[in-house]
């Protein structure tokens, strides 16, 4: 009866180990995530931003990348992403619930081509990150106008 009981208690207790909770994420956790411009700079080289980014989610950012671009013009009042971006400075991991970071990017005017053809004053941002685990399924983005009006 003892070796009943202590092998049915040892088998509850592995699979009770099995058994892990773990924290998932949704779009809205994403959208509790901001990104917002606190201050721009302009250069006779360059535009630089200072950017702040905040985690208002109840979750770690474990990992993450901030990048900025200059959409171009298509047509008269159409714009299209641009391959070209700066990765932005200051980027770290785990960035904990209510943590708030500072981010800096320069956007060299060296290199551009025409300018008239970019969306300078309408610039891109896109946060490329991981919640709490860095895996595929753990992986998430998000962005839109930097300059909000």
């Amino acid at each position: 009866m003892k070796m009943k009981l202590l092998c049915t208690s040892l088998l509850i207790l592995v699979l009770l180990s099995g058994c892990v909770s773990e924290k998932t994420f949704t779009t809205n956790d994403i959208e509790k995530i901001k990104l917002a411009l606190m201050k721009t700079e302009t250069f006779e080289n360059g535009i630089s931003y200072t950017i702040q980014l905040k985690n208002d989610s109840d979750l770690v950012i474990k990992q993450n990348n901030v990048f900025v671009s200059y959409p171009i013009k298509h047509g008269e009042s159409g714009l299209k992403g641009n391959q070209y971006t700066v990765e932005a400075d200051g980027n770290k991991l785990d960035i904990q619930p209510g943590e708030k970071i500072t981010l800096h990017v320069f956007m060299p005017f060296e290199g551009m081509g025409d300018q008239s053809l970019l969306g300078i004053d309408n610039p891109n941002i896109q946060l490329k990150g991981f919640i709490e685990t860095v895996d595929n399924e753990h992986q998430f983005s998000t962005g839109g106008s930097l300059i909000k009006e």
